[in-house]
């Protein structure tokens, strides 16, 4: 009887450290059933073209005839939020990048492999 008591405590203690409703898959990413299907079953859902959108600033709501007309004023009777919406995606689109200077404490002719350190 000890033995069954001794083991049932063994038994119980395991399974509470889990909970039943989180299931028995490890956590941290969702499960996802293997696909025998082709990538390209289910087709273009959401409308047909090439599916390249033009991007629009969020002021603007969806409105493409809002945006060439702005785009056609002049620079300075076009809304700030237009203005700084272009500069944003030109620097988005090509961002500033600056070289590395060089390490003065680094011997660059030294090989950056080895653990020998030079005096």
């Amino acid at each position: 009887m000890k033995t069954f008591v001794v083991f049932a405590v063994v038994i119980v203690s395991c399974l509470a450290q889990r909970s039943p409703y989180a299931g028995r898959l490890p956590v941290g990413f969702p499960y996802v059933e293997p696909s025998t299907q082709a990538p390209d079953v289910l087709g273009n859902r959401f409308g047909e073209g090439d599916g390249t959108t033009m991007r629009l600033p969020l002021e603007a709501l969806g409105d493409v005839a809002l945006v060439q007309r702005i785009s056609k004023m002049p620079i300075d009777q076009q809304p700030f939020w237009y203005v700084n919406w272009k500069a944003l995606e030109e620097n988005r689109n090509r961002p500033q990048t600056y070289s590395q200077r060089g390490n003065g404490f680094v011997d660059d002719s030294s090989n950056s492999n080895s653990l020998i350190f030079k005096r």
